[in-house]
């Protein structure tokens, strides 16, 4: 006997390559199209279908055609939107949706914007459900007056794919930035950082560096002016899994002081304790590293970071401990699977999604 799925319609902006695992393995259980405003994303391999429409930006705002006619389709039991309060046509739909379909906002969490976070409340208030990246973001909800059991937290993640343990690695020789290089990431405090702990260290032990962007020749001049040639490599941009895996194999930890993105879930599912600083830049990623147990907080200054990479570098078997709890917690919170079943507890009024509730600091 054939059960039909459910019909859902995502309303996203711009679907990014680490978003289509999730999109499939939504797809286990029903019936999804993503409507945006990116690139083709769909292959022969993906289970989900998409619907790619314009979108005309004008200032600080977004307005993306065909969002109010597809949701007014009698197509579809299920509406997931993307909460950004910038794209406006997914804040008029809100009013105009067939009150028979469940309509769930997600991602939203409370900024410093007083005016942001009052609009934010206000529609949180007129939809079925509400999902949150971290358990964090959803407290601060609840703290604002809105009805926690409507309330529900998908933990936002980052498809390894392929796992490895690396905390059993047998060489363990360096120190791993894995990212773009932009200025946000503050690679330039790393290159001082590692200058300041070369001679405290084990000889053997170098910076890898993976990633390309705008501050890479920057970087390279710092990495001369401080005579780290042969103690650090620049290793580009790297798309291949493999290769990548071997890297983290060997790494004692992975570094990104002013970031903390999704590479924070790609150090903890290969078993790689990850160091930030506790007020970097994050989309709620950072609230999954719990200090001193899968993962370091260092303080807003060089000698803080350089503390905490002579602590690892020179007790491999303490950066293994670290490891060990870092894949354990992926598997435990982290998982795609995990991540989708805090939807389908949105969607289906169940608690399932394993969360953690426990501060990240």
């Amino acid at each position: 006997m054939n059960i039909m799925k459910p019909n859902i319609l995502i309303l996203y902006n711009f679907i990014l390559h680490y978003r289509i695992p999730f999109f499939n393995e939504l797809c286990q259980n029903y019936n999804v199209t993503v409507l945006h405003s990116g690139k083709p994303s769909v292959s022969s391999d993906d289970k989900f279908t998409e619907i790619i429409v314009p979108v005309k930006k004008i200032g600080p705002l977004n307005f993306q055609k065909g969002v109010l006619s597809e949701v007014m389709r009698d197509k579809y039991d299920i509406i997931i939107a993307l909460f950004d309060v910038r794209w406006i046509n997914t804040l008029i739909s809100i009013h105009t949706y067939n009150k028979r379909v469940k309509y769930i906002l997600w991602g939203a969490w409370i900024t410093d914007s007083y005016l942001a976070n009052k609009v934010r409340l206000f529609y949180t208030k007129r939809v079925s459900s509400s999902v949150f990246y971290t358990n964090e973001a959803r407290q601060d909800f609840i703290n604002s007056g809105i009805d926690k059991s409507n309330l529900y937290v998908a933990n936002n993640t980052f498809d390894v794919g392929p796992r490895v343990q690396s905390f059993g690695n047998p060489e363990k020789s360096t120190i791993l930035f894995v990212g773009s290089l932009d200025k946000r990431k503050q690679n330039d405090v790393l290159l001082y950082s590692f200058k300041e702990i070369m001679d405290k260290i084990p000889p053997h032990i170098i910076l890898v560096i993976i990633g390309d962007g705008e501050q890479r020749e920057y970087l390279e001049e710092i990495a001369n002016k401080l005579e780290l040639n042969n103690r650090i490599d620049f290793v580009g941009k790297l798309n291949d899994t493999n290769k990548l895996m071997d890297y983290y194999k060997k790494a004692i930890v992975s570094v990104s002081f002013g970031q903390a993105g999704l590479t924070v879930l790609q150090s903890l599912g290969y078993g790689v304790p990850f160091i930030t600083k506790r007020n970097a830049i994050s989309g709620g990623e950072k609230s999954n590293i719990k200090h001193a147990y899968n993962g370091f907080f260092c303080e807003d200054k060089q000698s803080s970071l350089s503390g905490y990479l002579t602590l690892l570098c020179n007790d491999i078997e303490y950066a293994r401990v670290i490891g060990k709890n870092a894949f354990h917690y992926y598997t435990k919170y982290c998982t795609m699977k995990n991540m989708v079943q805090g939807f389908r507890d949105a969607i289906e009024g169940t608690n399932i999604a394993v969360i953690d509730e426990t501060n990240n600091i």
